[in-house]
């Protein structure tokens, strides 16, 4: 309490008393005595105790608010904590530790960029607990993870609408690259379906496929004029599945260009996707060798021939 909600209680307790000082005079102008100051001074005193005792009980209830929200506060941060725990292993405790010592160090835009980074993540864990989650343009940093996650397979489709250029990039060569060390060191399997729109452009793709199968990843091409009517039927996307269990689309706008990345893991959008692959692959290696992209046996053999009668 300061000294001018004291100054107040005072004040009031003068007037009253003078109030009542002034009544007892006026009832009683014939009766003197020192009742009426003692019945003066007693009603002031009362409202004192009073005004100090409503001053009490408001700043009871307002320290039991303060300790109810403290308690509040520490059963929050114990099951924070408790939930931590769980992550001691990954990156949770160094984030929370690095974050809090930025908050000390570096220039205001550093502070800021950090929060923006840590909401931008938080942002995707929320959306993660209901198993998807979805970021404009095509993230390659989710591509990279996801690749480095895998530990059984990957089974994607590759489509010229998305695809236009993007294995001369750098990002691709980072994908590759994760995805070799991942067949290498976690023998993991990487089937790869290329789809053009017509049997021409397959000559394109030579270089990139047989880069891809000297990595020991499973390489198919397919025209959509050579698949069955049903299997043309619908929209032809890029996808991957990584494990059987997660999908990674990219989501083209009007003019081809890469509008969205989803990542889902509900079983009922990633299974459709799974047996779609399956049966594009399938109609793909039922295509003679020489419509796959690969050369044909009397092709190999004819021009073994013509080599050996060059050197002969």
């Amino acid at each position: 309490m300061n000294a001018r909600h004291v100054t107040q209680k005072l004040l009031v307790t003068v007037v009253v008393g003078g109030v009542v000082y002034l009544l007892t005079n006026v009832i009683s102008s014939d009766d003197e005595g020192p009742w009426q100051l003692v019945l003066s001074v007693l009603c002031g005193g009362i409202v004192l105790i009073v005004q100090f005792l409503v001053s009490f009980v408001n700043q009871m209830h307002a320290v039991k608010d303060s300790v109810d929200k403290r308690f509040a506060d520490i059963g929050r941060a114990t099951k924070l904590f408790n939930e931590v725990e769980k992550l001691r292993d990954d990156g949770v405790p160094r984030l929370a530790e690095n974050a809090t010592k930025l908050v000390s160090t570096g220039p205001r835009i550093l502070h800021d960029f950090a929060n923006e980074e840590i909401n931008r993540l938080a942002g995707v864990m929320e959306d993660l607990t209901s198993f998807s989650a979805e970021t404009p343009g095509e993230n390659h940093d989710w591509l990279m993870t996801l690749t480095k996650c895998t530990s059984t397979s990957i089974d994607a489709i590759s489509t010229s609408v998305v695809d236009d250029g993007f294995w001369s990039s750098e990002p691709a060569s980072r994908y590759l690259t994760a995805q070799r060390e991942g067949i290498v060191e976690r023998d993991i399997t990487v089937r790869r379906l290329f789809i053009v729109k017509e049997n021409q452009e397959r000559a394109a793709l030579d270089p990139i496929c047989e880069e891809q199968r000297d990595m020991r990843i499973k390489v198919r091409v397919v025209a959509l004029e050579q698949l069955p009517a049903h299997l043309r039927r619908g929209k032809m996307i890029d996808f991957i599945v990584f494990d059987k269990a997660l999908s990674y689309e990219i989501h083209p706008d009007q003019l081809g260009l890469n509008s969205s990345t989803a990542v889902n893991a509900r079983p009922e959008l990633v299974q459709p996707l799974l047996r779609r692959f399956e049966q594009l692959w399938e109609a793909a290696g039922e295509l003679p060798p020489s419509a796959n992209g690969l050369p044909a046996p009397d092709s190999v053999r004819s021009l073994t021939n013509r080599g050996d009668s060059a050197g002969g």
